[in-house]
């Protein structure tokens, strides 16, 4: 016998746990049936997402001996266009702009699709932007070339102060040097440049010198000359002397520079076959001095003061008893030509 469900649950207690547990099993059969329809849909994204890949993979390995893609614009809007890990490049070669896809391609093998090639000394250059980057190919070409070249020297100038001002003298010849220059000639997208890269000295060049005096001329002429005297040991007399700078001029042209300068009585001794207080024999051209005046040893030029008797060079070689203060003995040869001389005023020029 049936019975309606709400009679059947004011008879018995237990209708009302029949009832929930028949709501239970209804929703544990629809959360069922959703678990499988969302599997199936997530497998199937699963296979579509692997297939994908499997494409890309095998798109890549095609880009690689696929040709350049060229792209007529660049319109990447909000969605973009291209694949993020694909690059645009903007090449400039040639006065030609090509904007392509470099996915997987190096500069050298982009080029290569295009039909450019680098050459010589050609390079490219990178610029990014906000699309990928500029391609810029640098034609470039280097060519060096060498020429003999002469090198002008120049003159220097050297002040001397034992040459009297206005004097000069060439004491060095100057020499032209020879040298080799190289130059480099670049030519970079049509535009020439020429450098010059270095400088090998073939012959080195030699500077002129000249010396130049700077020497003031305090020398007074003294107007002596030569007279020929027998008295005479030499053939010059001095003809202008430089008492600030402490030099005569022979009139031969010489010049001689002196210490001092002492005025003397003369007298004229000889004593062939003597020795003198140096050891050395007595002869003409040795004479006697006061060593505390004149020192032994000193060279001396001797003229009377008058410039009548011109004894020359000589050297302080010996000493007298009588020999005192600012005294000498001129040696001669002869007691005739001691005669002669007899006593003079004489001035002795203790060179340096």
């Amino acid at each position: 016998m049936f019975y309606t469900v709400e009679k059947f649950n004011t008879k018995r207690t237990g209708s009302h746990i029949r009832q929930v547990l028949y709501v239970g099993i209804a929703v544990a059969a629809a959360a069922l049936i959703v678990l499988g329809v969302s599997y199936s849909a997530l497998a199937a994204q699963n296979n579509d997402t692997m297939k994908a890949r499997s494409a890309m993979a095998a798109n890549l390995d095609a880009d690689q001996t696929a040709p350049t893609h060229v792209v007529e614009e660049i319109n990447l809007g909000n969605q973009g266009v291209f694949p993020a890990d694909h690059v645009l490049a903007i090449v400039h070669v040639d006065d030609e702009v090509i904007t392509v896809d470099t996915f997987g391609k190096s500069d050298a093998s982009v080029l290569a699709d295009l039909g450019y090639t680098l050459e010589n000394q050609d390079y490219t250059k990178r610029v990014e932007n906000e699309f990928g980057y500029d391609l810029y190919v640098n034609r470039l070409t280097v060519t060096s070339s060498s020429s003999e070249v002469t090198v002008p020297y120049e003159t220097v100038r050297v002040a001397d102060k034992t040459m009297l001002a206005g004097e000069e003298v060439v004491t060095t010849e100057g020499q032209n040097g020879v040298s080799i220059e190289t130059y480099e000639t670049r030519t970079l997208n049509g535009e020439t440049t020429t450098e010059l890269a270095g400088t090998e000295v073939v012959t080195p060049k030699v500077d002129e010198v000249i010396t130049y005096g700077t020497k003031e001329d305090h020398s007074q002429p003294t107007g002596f000359k030569n007279n020929g005297s027998h008295l005479n040991l030499t053939s010059v007399t001095i003809t202008s002397v430089d008492e600030v700078n402490k030099t005569f001029t022979l009139s031969n042209g010489e010049e001689h520079s002196y210490s001092k300068v002492v005025n003397c009585k003369a007298y004229a001794y000889s004593e062939p076959g003597g020795i003198t207080a140096m050891g050395t024999p007595t002869r003409q051209g040795a004479i006697a001095v006061d060593p505390r005046v004149i020192p032994l040893g000193s060279r001396v030029f001797v003229i009377t003061d008058d410039g009548s008797v011109v004894y020359g060079f000589a050297v302080a070689q010996d000493t007298g008893g009588d020999i005192k203060g600012n005294t000498v003995d001129l040696h001669y040869n002869s007691n005739d030509t001691c005669r002669t001389f007899g006593v003079r005023r004489a001035n002795i020029y203790v060179l340096n």
